[in-house]
């Protein structure tokens, strides 16, 4: 009976290890998406710059066409075909995107590395083929004054694709160094979205461009 009272005070004390435990810090506060957030204005910001430009392409065309004139000359050949292939290639590239998210959400960065590679080859087509359509499209800057807006036009969303090929290859080095894992994975959903509003631009250009002519 007088080991009772022992064993009770034993039960009630506390062990080591809920004294480390009590002792712990607080976990740190969810960061902001600070470059998610930078990502979504810039690529608003670009997008508007091109579209801007594709309105007034569009306004002058329709003036143009509207007062009984042909918008493009007679040895002008603006083909559908660079602009299809383009389009298709960015297209095919929205999925390998998303491929390189899910798999760095789940800390497969050697598939998410390939998934980058592979959308960049991708970015890399839409390129080759809008270069294509300027060695091909007949249009003279100095002689035609659509030439201006279509290069103009044109060369931003190159500019654009590039710009994502570049964001999308840092990301890819970043991965694969272990800093983007995980819940730690924003950089390259930002490098997503970039990609993501760069093909819906595109879009817009491939049909005032290369479809309505």
């Amino acid at each position: 009976m007088a080991d009772t009272p022992a064993v009770a005070t034993a039960s009630t004390a506390p062990g080591p290890g809920l004294e480390i435990f009590s002792e712990a810090p607080a976990p740190e506060p969810r960061r902001p998406r600070v470059l998610l957030v930078g990502t979504a204005m810039a690529a608003g910001a670009a997008a508007t710059g091109v579209l801007a430009m594709v309105a007034l392409y569009v306004q002058l065309r329709d003036e143009t066409i509207g007062s009984g004139r042909t918008w493009l000359p007679e040895d002008a050949n603006v083909e559908l075909t660079p602009g299809n292939m383009g389009l298709v290639s960015l297209v095919m590239s929205m999925v390998t995107v998303a491929w390189a998210v899910y798999a760095l959400r789940n800390n497969d960065r050697v598939h998410a590395g390939l998934a980058i590679l592979v959308s960049m080859t991708f970015g890399a087509a839409f390129i080759t083929d809008t270069w294509y359509f300027w060695t091909q499209a007949g249009l003279v800057v100095g002689r035609d004054p659509q030439a201006v807006l279509i290069y103009a036009i044109t060369g931003a969303s190159v500019a654009m694709v590039a710009a994502g090929m570049i964001f999308l290859l840092v990301m890819a080095f970043r991965a694969l160094g272990g800093q983007l894992t995980g819940r730690a994975s924003e950089g390259v959903e930002a490098a997503a979205l970039f990609w993501y509003v760069t093909i819906a631009v595109c879009a817009v250009v491939w049909y005032a461009i290369y479809v309505t002519k």
